[in-house]
């Protein structure tokens, strides 16, 4: 079943029944007081004798949902929330916290939702009753988001960062240091030119993509790299702007790596213009647990489509990969 992404700042607008928890029934409808006095907590006593439910409206005077609390409700499809209520919120049927960060309940009954583009946790028995291959779609999804949602300082490994004396390099250790090489400077002039310590990883890896290729221009040279010359042909690239498929694609692979990236240097074959076949050199980047190809040069001479592409949809296919060069500081 798809589960698909929406605009974080969309609100639902849903009619205000304060104090009250409105349950629909099967069989008809009424209503639990939420008083002051009365219920203002949900637990999962609340629902125990009345197994049917299949739609349940939270009021604003509820506080407290405790996690389960709708785990007995196998037939549910339906959750909504006051706009006033300010602990929780309802989003395409579905509980969330107020600030649609972490999924609460994902109703049993119901066959797909929307989850916000904000959503980067899932809470205790949020996946009650939830089948098997759906299940695993929103967990797949929330998680990409979740890393999606990554800032710098919460990545693991060594990589740059910024801090207030500006980019530096983290080890692994967390202890920092200054750039302490000619690529490294350069790598680093990049990141503090065109990202800001609030920024996710995601975004800082965008921003320099479109850095470099806004930077650079190409210059033919049909010599093809032997040895080991990535570091090399990404220093030439990032001091002269200049430089070929291979050039690009090197510069871009140390990028990604200063940003916590796994990245690869990848040569092989793309389809000619000319028609036949042509050597070419691109860069493959590990996001999440999928490698994506990268192609800053052909990027710099189309103009779009060649960003996070896999080898189906790169724009002109048929790329042959023949080689792959892991890149390290």
């Amino acid at each position: 079943m798809t589960v698909r992404f929406f605009d974080s700042k969309k609100r639902i607008m849903v009619r205000v029944i304060t104090a009250v928890l409105a349950i629909a029934l099967l069989t008809g409808t009424y209503s639990v007081s939420a008083m002051a006095a009365g219920l203002t907590q949900i637990d999962a006593s609340t629902f125990r004798k009345t197994p049917d439910v299949t739609t349940v409206h939270i009021g604003s005077d509820v506080t407290d949902i405790t996690p389960g609390a709708f785990k007995c409700l196998m037939k549910l499809k339906s959750i909504t929330v006051s706009e006033n209520n300010p602990f929780y919120a309802s989003y395409s049927n579905c509980l969330y916290n107020k600030d649609m960060t972490e999924l609460l309940c994902f109703p049993p009954g119901l066959d797909g939702a929307m989850i916000p583009s904000s959503v980067t946790s899932i809470g205790e028995y949020a996946l009650t009753g939830v089948g098997g291959k759906l299940k695993d779609d929103i967990r797949a999804v929330i998680k990409n988001q979740a890393d999606a949602n990554l800032k710098l300082e919460d990545v693991p490994g060594a990589h740059f960062i910024h801090t207030k004396y500006g980019v530096k390099w983290r080890e692994a250790d967390g202890t920092y240091t200054e750039p302490d090489t000619e690529l490294k400077k350069l790598v680093a002039s990049v990141i503090e030119a065109c990202t800001s310590e609030n920024m996710t990883q995601s975004i800082q890896l965008e921003n320099c993509f479109n850095y470099l290729v806004g930077l650079s221009s190409y210059e033919r040279d049909n010599e093809v790299p032997v040895g080991n010359w990535t570091g090399a042909y990404a220093k030439d690239m990032l001091l002269e702007g200049k430089g070929n498929c291979y050039k690009y694609a090197a510069a871009f692979a140390y990028i990604a790596k200063g940003l916590g990236y796994d990245a690869k240097v990848c040569t092989g074959t793309v389809l000619s213009s000319l028609g036949g076949k042509t050597p070419h050199s691109w860069t493959e980047v590990k996001v999440n647990e999928t490698w994506y190809i990268f192609d800053a040069e052909m990027q710099d001479a189309k103009g779009s489509g060649y960003y996070k592409q896999t080898y189906s949809s790169y724009p002109a296919k048929p790329l042959e990969k023949e080689a792959a060069l892991s890149v390290n500081y």
